[in-house]
């Protein structure tokens, strides 16, 4: 894939082009320092993924990203983006814009090639589509597989060696851990709130801070966030 990584900082960009030289799916590297020099090589160069900082000087990445994605209604291919910054607080803002993924500096080098693999596939199955098709689950429910979209799913609950869908068709068992699920639907703006509860940005109605203990409220459910 055709890379451009965006962020202000100098040693930052080196440091990504110092992993991205390992890794398989990194083609060609392109960077920039600011917005203006990312939309440039964004009209002038193929670009697949673009690997964009949020904090920086003038227009930020979260407003280069909505402003990249504007085009998409007019059809306009864009690049996969991958948000990577060190502040946890625009997440939720992230995923409306269709992020591919979001990343924490320092980013782990298994974190950042589990990132490029979910945007190759999203190119491989949609290219040139910034929000590709909602992936789907397949759960057992007696002697039937049901498919469940996974924005139908409004949190998971840990039991065991399962976890329980909690959807607006009812709840599902799913045999799979909890930790496993996090890290695969994390891209999909499902967070992990408690060692039990793993919720769905989506269907948050209400977060309640009271007495230094905070709840999220999902599908009318009053959910525990721990520390």
């Amino acid at each position: 894939m055709k890379i451009l990584v965006v962020d202000d900082e100098k040693p930052a960009v080196t440091q990504m082009q110092w992993m991205l030289d390992s890794e398989p799916l990194a083609e060609t590297v392109h960077t920039a320092y600011n917005a203006a020099q990312a939309k440039h090589i964004i009209s002038t160069q193929p670009i697949d993924v673009m690997l964009l900082d949020i904090h920086m000087p003038g227009q930020n990445g979260m407003q280069l990203a909505r402003q990249l994605t504007e085009r998409v209604a007019d059809g306009e291919p864009i690049p996969q983006i991958i948000f990577i910054t060190a502040d946890a607080q625009p997440a939720v803002e992230a995923f409306e814009l269709a992020a591919r993924d979001y990343l924490l500096k320092p980013v782990r080098a298994s974190r950042l090639r589990e990132a490029l693999r979910r945007a190759s596939e999203a190119l491989s199955s949609h290219p040139g589509s910034a929000a590709p098709a909602p992936p789907r689950i397949s759960v057992s429910r007696g002697d039937s597989i049901v498919l469940l979209e996974l924005p139908s799913i409004r949190r998971a609950e840990a039991q065991g060696d399962y976890a329980r869908l909690h959807t607006d068709r009812g709840s599902f068992l799913l045999r799979a851990a909890l930790a496993e699920l996090e890290e695969q639907w994390g891209p999909h703006g499902f967070v992990r709130i408690h060692r039990s509860h793993l919720i769905s940005l989506n269907h948050v109605e209400r977060v309640q801070q009271r007495a230094g203990r905070m709840s999220i409220r999902v599908a009318g459910e009053d959910l525990e966030v721990s520390r």
